[in-house]
């Protein structure tokens, strides 16, 4: 048994020099000058790749910082061609307006423009900041308890913080909950409404998702916001890997309400969460590519997860020959 707990520590030891060598490694990536100096240190990577990412840990390092090149503007290559996201802008801008004129909207109270203080990196020419609240139409959902004594009323299913994870909708346990008739368009989640969690831990602040379907309805809680994008040029997918990264946790993290254990953010602070939207077309270039690598990351935890319990399967047949 000695003998097992000193394997057990430099199992352990291995590991976290391991992973420090990876994340070592991978920061060079994502601190690049430019593309020169990323192709330099991507060779070198590239070089050790099957000795590097033989870990599931290894393997969520890569899968991160692959999504942070990509909000950063080093994952593809620009082109001086792409009509920049300033005209995306001006168009969402425009398409607000209207839905305002139209009363589909409310109108906000504007938010301070984005200054150099508050930019967590500089990104590529033909990029520009904006805000949340800039691009999307932001709504809080169904509260719980309310008195809803003489409302003709309705069940209908919704969405909780559960449900939303990062990048993707866990549906394995959808509950049910009465709503008055009269606001059941206003909970209404459609396709390609983008859904935000309010809070919990530290891992559940910000966390964001896509959703894709339209053949049945569903509403949403008041802990999981919901934002429907002004404009169909506006790439939801941008948004929601956006909303995934490192950049906006840092931000949720620092403008969460905290106590023990605990963090949330309300409408407000969503809001202002800044966003860094690239040319249309660059978009579609960097989802394609993103989308690629985070499969090859996929098969790689399929093949470790295989390997493991290959290992586990021999341990447990050479215990059995040595015990019988």
């Amino acid at each position: 048994m000695s003998l097992c707990d000193q394997l057990e520590q430099q199992t352990l030891t291995s590991l976290d020099a391991h992973q420090q060598l990876v994340e070592t490694l991978l920061t060079t990536l994502t601190d690049s000058q430019d593309a020169e100096q990323l192709s330099e240190n991507w060779a070198r990577i590239s070089q050790y790749f099957d000795t590097l990412f033989t870990t599931e840990a290894s393997i969520d390092s890569l899968e991160q910082t692959i999504l942070q090149l990509a909000v950063m503007g080093k994952l593809v290559p620009q082109d001086p061609n792409d009509e920049p996201a300033s005209e995306l802008l001006k168009h969402i801008e425009q398409e607000k307006a209207q839905l305002v004129k139209e009363g589909k909207i409310k109108k906000q109270k504007p938010l301070p423009p984005v200054n150099d203080e508050e930019k967590p990196f500089e990104f590529p020419e033909g990029w520009e900041w904006c805000r949340f609240e800039d691009i999307v139409d932001i709504q809080s959902g169904i509260t719980k308890g309310r008195n809803l004594v003489g409302k003709t009323l309705i069940s209908v299913p919704y969405l909780r913080v559960a449900n939303v994870q990062r990048g993707y909708l866990d549906l394995s346990d959808i509950k049910i909950i009465e709503i008055p008739i009269d606001e059941k368009d206003k909970y209404h989640v459609k396709s390609n409404d983008l859904l935000i969690t309010e809070g919990g831990d530290w891992d559940t602040v910000g966390r964001a998702a896509i959703w894709t379907d339209s053949s049945f309805y569903i509403a949403n809680q008041n802990h999981v916001f919901k934002a429907r994008p002004f404009f169909n040029d506006l790439n939801v997918k941008w948004l929601e890997i956006f909303m995934n990264s490192s950049v906006s946790r840092s931000y949720f993290a620092g403008a969460s309400k905290q106590t023990t254990n605990l963090a949330s953010i309300n409408k407000t602070q969503l809001r202002g969460c800044l966003i860094a939207l690239p040319p249309v077309s660059e978009t579609i270039r960097i989802l394609e590519l993103y989308i690629s690598l985070q499969n090859v990351c996929d098969n790689l935890k399929s093949r470790l997860q295989s390997a493991q319990q290959t290992q586990l399967h021999l341990a447990d047949a050479l215990t059995d020959a040595a015990l019988n």
